[in-house]
């Protein structure tokens, strides 16, 4: 495959990802919440979160995952070493609160493209790491 087309695939991908955030956006909305950030980022680390949203006194950090083959479940690219980088952001924005919120891990993973996607929304899709001592 050319540079070209690698260039356009990895585009057309992006611009995938970010529709896929919308949707998943206008899904909390519905559902009562309110979303705080999209693509949060600490200063000073590689660490990204997709969208924080909230209900009550909850804090609601997603991952979303996107793809556009039906058949893959987009679900599975969460490795252990994105739940750890998306559990340091997430501390790194709860530091950052005047107030305690309860938090959880929820997963968005969206398949087909705008016209034609299926939506599944996992909440507590995953516990923050234990750590070593």
């Amino acid at each position: 495959m050319s540079e070209k087309n690698l260039s356009g695939k990895k585009e057309e991908a992006l611009k995938w990802g970010k529709q896929a955030e919308n949707i998943v956006c206008e899904f909390l909305i519905s559902k009562g919440y309110t979303v705080r950030e999209r693509n949060w980022r600490p200063h000073s680390s590689k660490s990204e979160i997709d969208l924080i949203a909230q209900k009550d006194d909850t804090l609601i950090f997603v991952e979303v995952k996107a793809r556009s083959d039906r058949d893959v479940d987009p679900a599975e690219a969460i490795t252990s070493e994105k739940i750890k980088h998306v559990v340091r952001g997430a501390n790194s924005y709860l530091q950052s609160q005047d107030y305690e919120y309860y938090y959880r891990f929820d997963v968005a993973a969206v398949s087909g493209n705008i016209d034609d996607y299926k939506l599944d929304y996992l909440e507590d899709a995953f516990l923050p790491p234990l750590r070593s001592r």
